[in-house]
């Protein structure tokens, strides 16, 4: 094998995705099971993931399961674990990849919407990175790797109930990666603009904000959900078995105006 391939061999790994059934969780699937991994494929739409997996399984030849979780249910979240091991053995890397928020003006929240958001967007990585570790810490390499955004690195007061979780959980994930040294890797890929599809609509956007952020981004293009399970491959990957504790901007270039007259 080609030493550079060697690097993104997945063979005999078991990956751990979350919000799978999802644009950038169906991805990512896919590119692992492409590069050899066996999956597990986690959602809360049982019949969407299973399908999912199927398909992916399909494609690929590499082992694909689908298996249902409500992300905010703890017990759901360690029988999840337990399935995946029963059934692979082991679990070699966990894409925490499930989170959505909507618009919410700074004052148009109170404390069951934010609460409700922290614990879709925060508690539930979590709660299942705690239940993997015991497992990652057996694999070579063992990487966890967050679905982050940018909102929740910059002031974003139209999101306030989801970027105040997101960034709850990128000094989760730092936390996680000082404790855990050597043994476990963890690292934030931060989640610029991304066309989702109909998820995107729903999270509070119409044509034209998008036309304008588009405009606006350095690339001159919103992101594609292969963007950015290609940073979850990488980050997982041999290639980056001495990179820990980051945050790995995927914005394409973040937006920039300029600041003489036009």
């Amino acid at each position: 094998m080609n030493p550079a391939n060697e690097l993104y061999d997945f063979s005999g790994k078991v990956i751990l995705i979350t919000g799978a059934a999802g644009a950038i969780g169906s991805e990512a699937a896919r590119q692992f099971a492409m590069l050899g991994a066996n999956v597990a494929l986690t959602d809360i739409n049982e019949e969407k993931v299973k399908a999912v997996a199927a398909k992916i399984q399909q494609e690929t030849g590499s082992e694909c399961i689908g298996i249902k979780a409500d992300a905010t249910n703890e017990a759901d979240l360690k029988s999840l674990v337990e399935q995946v091991v029963a059934k692979f053995g082991k679990i070699s890397g966990l894409v925490n990849n499930v989170g959505w928020g909507k618009a919410t003006p700074l004052w148009g929240s109170d404390t069951e919407a934010m609460v409700a958001s922290y614990k879709l967007n925060t508690i539930s990585a979590y709660n299942v990175t705690k239940y993997c570790m015991p497992y990652l810490r057996k694999e070579p390499n063992a990487s966890v790797v967050f679905s982050g955004s940018m909102v929740g690195v910059t002031p974003s007061p139209e999101f306030i109930e989801y970027s105040t979780a997101k960034a709850g959980l990128i000094n989760m994930a730092h936390s996680m990666a000082v404790a855990s040294g050597p043994e476990v890797r963890f690292n934030v890929v931060v989640i610029g603009s991304v066309d989702n599809g109909d998820a995107t609509l729903e999270a509070g956007y119409d044509p034209a904000m998008l036309k304008k952020i588009s405009d606006a981004i350095v690339m001159k293009r919103r992101g594609t959900p292969a963007d950015i399970a290609h940073a979850f491959v990488f980050l997982m990957s041999n290639a980056a078995s001495w990179i820990t504790g980051i945050n790995l901007m995927m914005d394409g270039g973040g937006m920039y105006e300029s600041k003489m007259p036009s």
